[in-house]
């Protein structure tokens, strides 16, 4: 997930995982088997287990990216989500799984972040177009690069 406030960001600096090297990556998990078919419970879970924030501290949680990417070894689905962080919901500061820290929406500095590839097309999508619509898109890692297409409006 994209959690923003006040034209900002939170963003985790994950160390030590098994499915992304250490890099910059939005607030988030895996999808536990029986949330297979409900991939907003399972952001919902991993956002209270990680900083412990829940739905009622939100507004807008969307999906809003679908990606699909061939790593050799497995086919990895990722879901991207965005949701605005309430005033009064109190702010995160600490999370097991690494460094939070909150980055500018309107600085070039974000859009050079170390992130794993789906992630970096997810954000910097959304920072250019997505921000703009409710459209749920699909990113497809291709040989000749990425491509973001709309899947619907959601």
């Amino acid at each position: 997930m994209f959690l923003t406030r006040d034209d900002k960001v939170l963003l985790l600096y994950r160390m030590g995982s098994s499915a992304v090297p250490d890099s910059w990556v939005g607030i988030g998990g895996h999808v536990e088997p029986e949330e297979i078919r409900d991939p907003t419970a399972a952001m919902l879970r991993e956002l209270e287990e990680e900083i412990g924030l829940t739905a009622d501290d939100t507004t807008g949680p969307r999906l809003r990216y679908v990606s699909l990417r061939d790593t050799g070894h497995e086919l990895r689905f990722t879901y991207y989500f965005t949701a605005g962080l309430l005033p009064t919901a109190t702010l995160p500061t600490v999370c097991t799984e690494g460094e939070l820290r909150w980055f500018d929406l309107n600085t070039a500095a974000i859009r050079k972040l170390d992130m794993p590839p789906t992630a970096s097309v997810a954000l910097n999508h959304w920072l250019d177009e997505g921000r703009r619509d409710d459209l749920l898109r699909s990113i497809v890692m291709t040989s000749d690069g990425p491509r973001v297409l709309p899947l619907a409006a959601s």
